[in-house]
C-alpha cells in the first residue's frame, strides 16, 4: 500500500509527544526533539554511557565488570524524561511505528561508528514468547529491522531465542543477572542453519531499545560468540547514566 494512503488511514504521530504530525513532515516535531538529551561526546569506551570528562575511559559498570563479550556500544539519548515516556508507549502501548524514527536517530548520531564496524548482519535481542503474545511484537526486532534496512544488511530475528521467561532481577548482582540470562538464551534456528552452511556472520550489530546495566546485552553477546560470531557491537536508542 502506498505510504501516503497509510498515513491518511493511520495519521502519523510524533514519537516524543505522541501528537499528530502533518503528513510528509519530519518523523519527530523539531521542538520535541530539542527536549531530549543526547549522550554526548564523552562516553565510556566500551558501552557508550556518558562519563564525567575525557580523562575517564570507562563507566563504573564497565570498570567493575571487567572483560566484555561485546566490543563497543553506541546509543543516542539519555534514558530520562520524554524519551523514557516514548519508550514506554513503544514497548507497552503498541506504538511500533516509532521504530523507524529510532533507527533514523541511531544512524544520524552513530552512523559513522556503525558503518566503520563493517557488520555483516543485524541481530535483535530476543524476547520470550509470553512477552511476544502480550505485546504483539518484539520492540528490539522492530528497531533492528529498520536499522538493517538503512544499513543494507540482513536482519536475523531468530538467530537468538529465549527459552525461559525471566522476571525482573533487581535484587541480583550484575554477575548473577548475566548468569541467569545466559541460562534463558540459546542459539535460534537461523544460527543453526547458518552454522550448517558455514556462513555464520563474524561481525554483527546487536540491537536493543535501552541499555541500563548491560547484563542483557552481555549475555546475548556471550551466546553469539559461542555460535561463531567474533565481533559484536551493541546499538541501543537510550542509555542510562554512567557516573555511579
Amino acid at each position: 500500500m502506498d505510504n501516503r494512503i497509510i498515513d491518511f488511514l493511520y495519521p502519523p504521530r510524533c514519537p516524543v509527544c505522541d501528537g499528530l504530525r502533518p503528513i510528509g513532515a519530519p518523523r519527530c516535531h523539531p521542538e520535541c526533539r530539542r527536549k531530549l538529551t543526547p549522550v554526548g561526546s564523552c562516553t565510556c569506551m566500551l558501552c557508550g554511557k556518558p562519563v564525567p570528562d575525557e580523562t575517564a575511559e570507562y563507566c563504573y559498570d564497565c570498570a567493575s565488570r571487567g572483560e566484555s563479550s561485546f566490543e563497543r556500544g553506541v546509543s543516542v539519548y539519555l534514558y530520562e524524561g520524554d524519551i523514557r515516556d516514548s519508550m514506554v508507549r513503544f514497548k507497552f502501548h503498541r506504538r511500533e511505528e516509532y521504530a523507524g524514527w529510532y533507527a533514523e536517530e541511531l544512524l544520524a548520531s552513530q552512523g559513522g561508528k556503525l558503518t566503520e564496524f563493517a557488520a555483516e548482519a543485524v541481530i535483535p535481542v530476543p524476547i520470550h514468547r509470553r512477552k511476544m503474545r502480550h505485546r504483539g511484537y518484539n520492540q528490539a526486532e522492530r528497531i533492528a529491522r529498520e536499522l538493517a534496512d538503512d544499513l543494507d544488511l540482513p536482519m536475523y530475528e531468530d538467530f537468538l531465542m529465549r527459552n525461559r521467561y525471566t522476571v525482573p532481577q533487581k535484587e541480583l548482582s550484575n554477575h548473577e543477572r548475566i548468569r541467569n540470562l545466559m541460562r534463558a538464551l540459546e542459539p535460534g534456528w537461523q544460527a543453526e542453519v547458518l552454522a550448517r552452511k558455514g556462513s555464520v556472520p563474524k561481525r554483527v550489530i546487536l540491537v536493543d531499545d535501552i541499555y541500563t546495566t548491560g547484563s542483557t546485552l552481555e549475555a546475548c553477546s556471550a551466546v553469539l560468540r559461542r555460535t561463531g560470531v567474533e565481533h559484536v557491537m551493541a546499538a541501543t536508542v537510550c542509555i542510562g547514566g554512567g557516573y555511579s
